[in-house]
C-alpha cells in the first residue's frame, strides 16, 4: 500500500506523534488488503489544525481498485483523532470488502422476504377492510415517514452506531408499517403523523440493535488469502473507480438544503458550513438527535415532540437548549460563530425526497389487493 502523509499547521506535540500514531495504525489497515496488489492500494491521511484554534481534524482516503473508502474525525488531540478515524476506516473497509464477496444481509432470509413483500395475503374480508382502512389513514404520511426514517438511517451510519449499508431505508418504512398494521386501532389520541414517526424510531431503534449484534453467518477471515489475487485495472477501470459513487447508501450531504439562487462561492460556503452541523448533529446522543430532526427540521411544536418521543415537555425544551449550545460550540471551533443562529435557522429548508416510485407502488399494491379482495368478499 502506497501511503501519502500531509501535515498542516499541527504543533510540536503533533507533529512528533502524529507520524507515530500513523506508522502503528498502518499495519491494521494492511491486513485486510491481501486480496489487491500492493502497488494499487493508496491511503491519504491529512492531519491538520486551524490556526489558532486547538481543533485538529484528520481525513483519511483510501483508494482501492473496487472504490474508494475514506472516513473523519475530529477533535482536540491528535492521537484519539487519529485512533478514532483509522477505526472508522477500518469499518468501513471491511463492510467495502463484504460487499465484494457478496455477503448476505444481517437478517434471515424469510423476514427479509416477508419485509420485502410487505404484506401475507389477507385471511378473510374482515382482516382486507382492516388493512384497506390502515392504508387509508396512512398513505398520504409515507413520503414523510420514508424522509424521517432516512434521515435517521443516516445519521446512524455517519456515527458507526450502524455498520454502513446493513439497513436500508425502504426495509424499515415496511417494518414500521407492518408494526403499524398490527397497532393502529390503539393509537388513541395522535395523529397519524405522529403516530407514524413514533413507530418509525422505535423500529429503527431496534433494528439497529439486531444489527449491531450481527454476524454474517458465511463470513470469511478477511486475514485469509484470497483464492485468485486481483487482476491490474485497465486505464478505464481506474477512471471508472474515481468517479464511482454508489447511491444506494445514504449520506450526510444527500441531507444539505439546495443552495440554488445562490452564487457558486456563497453556496459552497453554505454547503460547508450545513455539512459541519449534520456531522455535529450525526455525534448527537440520540434523544438529543431526534428532538433536534422533529423540532428544527420538521417543525414540531415541543409538545408535540414530546408526544412522539414518549417523554415530557420540558424535558424536549431542555434537550434543545443543550443541543443548540453544542452545535453553536462547533461552529465556534469551525471559525463560524457568527453563522451559528443562521445555520441552525436553515436546517427546516432541507429538502423533502419523495419515497422510491416502486416503494410507493409496492405499498399501492397491496392496498389494491386487499380492496379486490374486500369487494368480492362484499
Amino acid at each position: 500500500m502506497k501511503t501519502k502523509t500531509v501535515y498542516r499547521n499541527l504543533d510540536s506535540h503533533g507533529q512528533h506523534r502524529a507520524p507515530e500514531v500513523i506508522s502503528e495504525e498502518l499495519p491494521l489497515i494492511e491486513k485486510h488488503l491481501k486480496r489487491f496488489n500492493e502497488d494499487l492500494p493508496r491511503l491519504e491521511v491529512v492531519v491538520s489544525q486551524t490556526k489558532g484554534k486547538t481543533r485538529i481534524e484528520a481525513s483519511l482516503r483510501l483508494q482501492l481498485p473496487t472504490g474508494l473508502v475514506v472516513a473523519r474525525e475530529d477533535g482536540f488531540e491528535v492521537e484519539p483523532v487519529l485512533r478514532k478515524a483509522f477505526a472508522d476506516l477500518r469499518k468501513r473497509l471491511e463492510r467495502h470488502l463484504e460487499r465484494l464477496r457478496h455477503e448476505p444481509e444481517y437478517k434471515r432470509p424469510a423476514r427479509r422476504k416477508r419485509l420485502g413483500a410487505l404484506l401475507p395475503p389477507a385471511r378473510d374480508a374482515a382482516d382486507a377492510d382492516r388493512r384497506k382502512l390502515y392504508f387509508d389513514l396512512i398513505e398520504d404520511h409515507l413520503d414523510t415517514v420514508y424522509n424521517r426514517v432516512r434521515r435517521e438511517l443516516t445519521y446512524l451510519e455517519a456515527n458507526g452506531d450502524v455498520p454502513e449499508g446493513r439497513l436500508s431505508a425502504s426495509a424499515l418504512v415496511d417494518a414500521a408499517i407492518l408494526r403499524g398494521l398490527e397497532t393502529f386501532e390503539q393509537r388513541g389520541e395522535f395523529s397519524v403523523d405522529d403516530w407514524l414517526t413514533r413507530i418509525a424510531l422505535e423500529t429503527i431503534r431496534s433494528e439497529a440493535r439486531a444489527a449491531r449484534r450481527s454476524v454474517p453467518e458465511d463470513a470469511a477471515s478477511l486475514d485469509h488469502e484470497p483464492e485468485e489475487p486481483a487482476q491490474e485495472p485497465t486505464e478505464s477501470d481506474q477512471e471508472m473507480f474515481e468517479f464511482y459513487q454508489p447511491d444506494d447508501n445514504p449520506v450526510l450531504e444527500d441531507l444539505l438544503a439546495d443552495g440554488a439562487g445562490t452564487d457558486p462561492e456563497q453556496a459552497a460556503i453554505q454547503r460547508e458550513t450545513q455539512l459541519i452541523v449534520h456531522r455535529a448533529i450525526a455525534r448527537l446522543p440520540d434523544r438529543w438527535r431526534q428532538v433536534v430532526s422533529l423540532v428544527d427540521m420538521d417543525g414540531l411544536t415541543a409538545e408535540r415532540a414530546a408526544q412522539v418521543l414518549g417523554c415530557d415537555q420540558q424535558e424536549v425544551e431542555s434537550v434543545l437548549e443543550k443541543a443548540h449550545a453544542f452545535l453553536a460550540e462547533i461552529l465556534a471551533d469551525h471559525g463560524k460563530a457568527d453563522e451559528s443562529e443562521a445555520t441552525l435557522q436553515s436546517l427546516a429548508s432541507d429538502l423533502p425526497i419523495p419515497q422510491p416510485v416502486d416503494d410507493r407502488a409496492r405499498i399501492a399494491a397491496a392496498l389494491a389487493q386487499a380492496k379486490e379482495l374486500a369487494g368480492q368478499d362484499g
